[in-house]
Parts: C-alpha cells; sequence; structure tokens
C-alpha cells in the first residue's frame, strides 16, 4: 500500500512551567475560546479561568495522542512543524529554542516511522542559523519550516542564508502562506512574496502551506507560482468544506479548487496536510475526530469528486497522500519523477531595488 503521510502536523511539547507557547499567545488563544468565532453576547466564559489550562489542554509532550490520532485516520507518518511564536510576542516562551527542537527530535526517536521533523525558529533568533545548518546535517531534520506571518517576508533577505543551508542539504522549505487570527501579521503571509524566493532558488524545494487560506486570489497566486516554478508544491490545510476558518465552503467548492491545483500544477505536486494538533483531552478528541474525516475526504476523493463531473484517479490520490511527501523526504525511490537537470544558480543578481 501507498504511504499515508501528513506534510503538516503541529504538536505542543510544553509542560507546566516549561510551556511552548509564549504567555501573550497563550492570552490570545482564551480571549478567542471566550469571544470569538459567531458566539453571541452575553459571553458567559472568563478568559482568565481558561487561561492556566489553555495549554495543558492543548499539548502532547509525548507524541502520543498525535500518533493515536494518525491511527485512528489510517496515518502512517506525519512531518512534524514547529511554530515558534516568542521574539513576535515580545516575550520569549519558557522552553528555550534548542529544547523545543530537541523535543521533537526525542519524539520522533521514540516513535520510529511516524515523525519527521522540520526546524522552525524565529530566525531573528540569536543561533537559529547554526541550529538549522546542524540539524540539517546530521539528519535530525528533514527541511524548514518558514513563518512569515510572525514579522518578516518570506522575501526577507536574512531567510536567504537559510534557504541556501536547505538547497546545500537538499532538503525542503515549508512557507506558510494563510491569515489566521489577531495573532498573525498576514501581509507577510502574502504569497506573493514567495516568487522571489524561487527566481533567487530555483533548485529549492518550496512546499506552500494552506495555499492562500482563506483568500480565493492568494490560492491563485500560489497556483501561479507553483505553475512556473518547477520545485514547488501546494498543500491545502484549511480549506476543507467546513474548516473553522472557511465554514461557508462546500465540498465541490474544495473538489473543484483541488481540480484546479492538478490541473496547473499537476497531482505530483500536491500534498495532504491537515495542520492538525492533538491531545489527550476533550479539544484533543475534538481535533481527532475532525482529522478522520478530513483524511477521508482524501480518501474518497475519486468518488466525491463524480459527484460534481469532476475526475481523479486513484494514483492520483495516492501521490497527494503521501507519495508526493515521502519521495520530497527520500522514503521512497521514484526515479520517473528525478530531475536529471538543474538550473545550477542561485541569486544571479543583487536585490531589485524599487523605483525612485
Amino acid at each position: 500500500m501507498p504511504p499515508v503521510i501528513d506534510a503538516h502536523v503541529h504538536l505542543l511539547s510544553g509542560t507546566p512551567g516549561r510551556e511552548y507557547l509564549p504567555p501573550r499567545y497563550r492570552w490570545d488563544r482564551v480571549m478567542h475560546w471566550a469571544y470569538g468565532g459567531n458566539r453571541p453576547a452575553p459571553w458567559d466564559r472568563d478568559p482568565a479561568t481558561l487561561y492556566p489550562q489553555q495549554e495543558v489542554r492543548s499539548a502532547d509532550p509525548d507524541g502520543t495522542a498525535t500518533v493515536a490520532a494518525m491511527d485512528k485516520a489510517g496515518v502512517n507518518a506525519g512531518v512534524l512543524i514547529h511554530a515558534d511564536f516568542g521574539p513576535s510576542r515580545g516575550e520569549l516562551q519558557p522552553k528555550g529554542m534548542e529544547e523545543m527542537h530537541q523535543d521533537y527530535v526525542n519524539i520522533a526517536q521514540r516513535h520510529p516511522g511516524r515523525f519527521y521533523p522540520f526546524a522552525g525558529p524565529d530566525v531573528r533568533r540569536p543561533g537559529s542559523l547554526d541550529l538549522v545548518k546542524a540539524g540539517l546535517k546530521d539528519g535530525r531534520f528533514k527541511g524548514l519550516k518558514v513563518m512569515p506571518q510572525v514579522g518578516y517576508y518570506a522575501s526577507d533577505r536574512m531567510l536567504y542564508p537559510f534557504y541556501e543551508a536547505c538547497l546545500e542539504a537538499d532538503a525542503p522549505v515549508a512557507i506558510c502562506s494563510n491569515y489566521e487570527s489577531s495573532y498573525s501579521r498576514a501581509i507577510y503571509n502574502d504569497p506573493i512574496y514567495i516568487s522571489d524566493v524561487v527566481a533567487d532558488f530555483p533548485d529549492l524545494s518550496v512546499i506552500i502551506f494552506h495555499s492562500g487560506v482563506p483568500y480565493d486570489h492568494w490560492f491563485d497566486i500560489c497556483a501561479a507560482i507553483g505553475r512556473v516554478a518547477l520545485n514547488v508544491y501546494l498543500e491545502f490545510a484549511g480549506w476543507l468544506p467546513g474548516f473553522v476558518k472557511k465554514p461557508w465552503l462546500t465540498e465541490e467548492d474544495i473538489i473543484r479548487k483541488l481540480a484546479k491545483a492538478r490541473d496547473t500544477v499537476g497531482a505530483h505536486r500536491m500534498l495532504m496536510g491537515s495542520d492538525g494538533q492533538f491531545a489527550h483531552s476533550p479539544y484533543g478528541q475534538r481535533r481527532t475526530q475532525g482529522y478522520v474525516r478530513d483524511v477521508q475526504f482524501y480518501r474518497e476523493l475519486p468518488q466525491r469528486a463524480r459527484k460534481y463531473g469532476v475526475t481523479f484517479s486513484q494514483e492520483e490520490v495516492d501521490l497527494i497522500m503521501g507519495l508526493n511527501m515521502a519521495r520530497v523526504l527520500k522514503l521512497v525511490d521514484m526515479p520517473e519523477y528525478t530531475k536529471r537537470h538543474k538550473f545550477g544558480w542561485k541569486v544571479l543578481m543583487p536585490a531589485p531595488r524599487p523605483v525612485p
């Protein structure tokens, strides 16, 4: 059977007193729990009473809740993706950068073959480049996650040494392109800035996380970049029907979006990713139920698509659900997708300057 690999899994490895998330991020979350969404007034939830349990109810320090969720959904492995919000919140989380990353390495070792960690520090942290280079070199990290929403564009030149390290290690870079919540700065996640990255590093494998959710024009930009940049992969976390960031999206809507992506970049450059996060709590159980549903959506894509006059083959579904990510991670040998030639250059010219 072809592998099923979730290209985008989050895991909070914090414990009381050594939390993974900074205090202001945790406060942001409980404010949304108390007042967010379409919940009408009067509000009877006090965020101050929710705060002490915020990370406890959503953390999975040993990875067992995440493994259990993947087992229920029939997912063989997941790519562990960091979300480092410390520097952007003006106060660091109790758990340090090195400790956060070592947690993921330890969890991957505790569950052999189930997890593939990406590095993901806020690149403004001192020592972050050394950490990424060392982890890529010794194999602890299988790629790099860049989260522009914390305050810099994907094309910021301070990121270029990180991209060069990934290019040298033949490792992928995953870049977010979504609008999340009050804790994100959407302008930095605008995917148009990824076009600079692929222009300067045409041989670098770039995964565009979220493919622009929830904006349709961002989705079109992501697909257009993938059309012209041969090493770009599109991932679709947040677009599935009923997802909280776009609850009005119908099954037909997302099937037609997936078909548009397939017709633009090919099924061989599409990835199934969940943006999932799991825990041993009622919150985690709800996330697991949604996870099982979403993975089943992909599994049933040929049958579901047929209702709307759209065709997906089983071969395409196998690529999307895991074979493509396995190929990017070098877990499988698929020589038919190996390019015999490369562009062979990077950063051909000085940074473009704006017109005076």
